[in-house]
């Protein structure tokens, strides 16, 4: 049953608002079975009718939808190298508020920073706050809530989520943030009515989440997806890099020439200049390997560009879709993320939404 109202749930979430017969045909249950868990599930607060839908012929359908005002969470994303990006949402996955804070890059730093972000936040909302979702860059074992590999930031094995939790009194979760950015964008963005796609993201690090047959790829330990260590030709051709370096903004910026951060080097590519050319053009090469090797181990119907590649915008995803050759030949489709550089704060709220979904049984 609770396995039943968690699916209920998620499908009200990522839709929106669903009738008790489109209910019952996506989740291969009797209406009787359905209406039993919705109304239980309204008893409880949980859920509310809000109307008749569109008619089809017959009676009107009575539509559903989860109670937003329920609860809030907040999502705090550790992923740029001096801010940390924080959201407020309600229980139905909308944005109520957005705020950013400094960070000196240490643990006591970032941990000091996002309990003020959390406490901020809090004070903002006009509803109970849930529960404190946190997106990292970096692995982390769920089932220990501990970050157990974090490339660049301080953060490995150092108990952030406890710490987090004993000072803003809150339950923490942990997540990586390029899973937990490619969960909003399935739930609420650009991925839409994909159930087979890719995102790929970077930011301080370069990170990508998988998502096959509807559901969050995870991999034996949590990492897959793992682009960071694959090589890549060096610009000048001699030598390999990794991802990571070869597609980060430092480098980027270096082998633009004289372009001061990133939209300064989207400006420069969009007005032809040489050296913003030929960075673009290096990041372009990079990113169509990467997305060619995905492809055609994964099959996906979409990649999904999340943060610095966002940014470069509709020019930069239509040159990527024109390079990319995958034998045998299929339709792939490229799309921006809609979430921008809050995805992963985003993504880590819903992150604590879906764990309230599985804690309701009516």
């Amino acid at each position: 049953m609770a396995a039943s109202a968690e699916k209920l749930l998620n499908l009200l979430l990522r839709h929106g608002s669903l009738s008790r017969a489109d209910l019952a045909k996506a989740m291969h249950l009797s209406r009787p079975a359905v209406s039993g868990l919705v109304d239980g599930l309204i008893r409880q607060g949980v859920l509310r009718e809000t109307g008749c839908g569109a008619s089809n012929g017959g009676k009107p359908p009575i539509m559903l939808e989860p109670v937003a005002e329920r609860f809030g969470t907040i999502g705090v994303d550790i992923g740029h190298e001096t801010l940390l990006r924080g959201v407020l949402c309600d229980a139905s996955g909308k944005q109520l508020a957005v705020m950013e804070l400094p960070h000196g890059n240490t643990f006591e730093s970032i941990s000091e920073q996002a309990l003020k972000l959390a406490a901020s936040l809090k004070a903002a909302a006009s509803i109970p706050v849930a529960g404190f979702g946190v997106a990292v860059a970096g692995q982390v074992d769920h089932a220990a809530n501990e970050i157990v590999y974090c490339a660049n930031f301080p953060l490995k094995n150092r108990g952030l989520a406890e710490r987090l939790a004993a000072g803003s009194g809150l339950t923490v979760r942990l997540d990586n943030r390029a899973r937990a950015a490619a969960q909003w964008e399935y739930y609420f963005g650009a991925a839409d009515n994909a159930e087979d796609f890719i995102f790929i993201s970077a930011e301080r690090g370069i990170g990508t989440a998988i998502y096959l047959d509807g559901k969050l790829f995870s991999g034996r330990a949590g990492v897959a997806g793992e682009i960071r260590s694959l090589l890549l030709p060096s610009p000048d051709g001699i030598g390999l890099l990794p991802v990571e370096q070869a597609m980060s903004e430092k480098f980027l910026l270096e082998l633009s020439g004289n372009c001061p951060d990133t939209a300064g080097l989207v400006t420069a590519w969009r007005r032809g200049e040489p050296g913003a050319v030929r960075a673009v053009d290096y990041l372009i090469g990079g990113t169509v390997y990467v997305t060619g090797l995905l492809t055609n181990l994964l099959d996906p119907a979409l990649i999904v560009l999340g943060g610095r590649f966002r940014d470069l915008g509709p020019e930069f995803a239509r040159e990527l879709a024109a390079r990319l050759k995958v034998d045998p030949p299929r339709q792939l489709e490229f799309r921006l993320s809609k979430s921008g550089r809050i995805g992963a704060a985003l993504g880590a709220a819903l992150g604590v939404i879906l764990e309230n979904c599985k804690s309701n049984e009516p």
